[in-house]
Parts: structure tokens; C-alpha cells; sequence
């Protein structure tokens, strides 16, 4: 994995995020760079969304890799995997929103196999009874995923101070919000 990730691909995202139909010039004007470097890096549009999205990719496979799944730690791991993801937040709603990346099979393919690190360290916890048994792996990910990207939203919101994030969208997900 070879994290690609600057200045520009960052205020890319955020751009095409508030403006889904922006053209490379435009994108080139917002992010402050030249249209020939733009297009010297992307020449299509569709390479810049591929070029955003494999980023986006490598920024969540790496942030499993420090979250260090491998720890037999499970609430201390599940709290890395939360404080490296939530300021992804764009970057992985550009993921979920950017419909014709569905277009690319290759990176269809790198999407789908994105959370096996995490599903398997879910079924590693499971396995020991550290986490519930009776449900599967992929849906407690997708719950802590959801609530990752609710807890960045927030963020964004002005709702919630990152420094506060892990530890309501684990407490929310581990302990559910029945009365206690």
C-alpha cells in the first residue's frame, strides 16, 4: 500500500463534494494549482475521481494498519480504528457518494475487500467472547461505520469536538443506548 495523499487531493475532495459537477478547471481554481498541473497528474476527470478514491482507500487500509488489529486489546484497537478514521470523513463520503466510481472494477473490487482487516479482527473478538457472537462481523462493522461517519458529520456540524468522537461512537456501539 502506498499512501498517495497531499494538499491537492484533499481540497479536491471537499470541492467535489460541494460541487459534484465541477469540471478540472474548476477543481484546478479552488485547489489553488494550475490547470497545467492538474491536468499533468489527471488528465480526465474520471482519473482524478479514480486518483481520489485509490487515496481514500489507502488512508482507511493505513489507518488499520496503526489501529493494530492484530492487539488482543479489542476496546483499545476498536479505539484507534475510530480516532484514525473520523477525520477521513470526507475522503470516505467522496467513497460512498462518487457514483461513477462503480464504473471501475478494479476499484470496485479494492472497496469491497476495504473492511476485511476490521471484519476479521470482529470474528477474531467474537471468536474469544469479547464481542457478540450472536451477530455477524460485517454488521457490527457496518454499525461502527455508520456511526463513524454520524460522528464525522457532527464534527463537521459543529455538534461534536473531535477529541469526543471515540469515545461516544464506542459507547454508543458496544453498549447500544438502552438504559443501563
Amino acid at each position: 500500500m502506498v499512501v498517495r495523499d497531499d494538499g491537492l487531493l484533499a481540497a479536491a475532495t471537499q470541492v467535489l463534494l460541494r460541487r459534484p459537477t465541477a469540471s478540472l478547471s474548476e477543481v484546478a481554481a479552488a485547489t489553488g494549482v494550475s490547470r497545467t498541473t492538474l491536468y499533468a497528474r489527471f488528465p480526465t476527470r474520471q482519473a482524478l475521481l479514480v486518483g481520489l478514491a485509490q487515496a481514500a482507500m489507502d488512508l482507511v487500509e493505513k489507518a488499520y494498519l496503526d489501529a493494530d488489529l492484530d492487539n488482543a486489546d479489542v476496546t483499545g484497537s476498536l479505539t484507534r480504528v475510530v480516532a484514525l478514521l473520523v477525520p477521513l470523513g470526507e475522503r470516505v463520503e467522496f467513497l460512498l457518494r462518487e457514483r461513477s466510481l462503480g464504473d471501475e472494477p478494479e476499484l470496485v473490487a479494492r472497496y469491497t475487500a476495504l473492511d476485511r482487516p476490521l471484519v476479521e479482527f470482529v470474528s477474531r473478538a467474537q471468536q474469544t467472547g469479547e464481542l457478540r457472537a450472536d451477530l455477524p462481523a460485517w454488521w457490527i462493522v457496518l454499525s461502527l461505520a455508520g456511526s463513524v461517519y454520524a460522528a464525522w458529520e457532527a464534527i463537521a456540524d459543529g455538534r461534536l469536538a473531535p477529541r469526543a468522537a471515540p469515545t461516544l461512537v464506542l459507547d454508543t456501539v458496544l453498549d447500544g443506548i438502552r438504559p443501563r
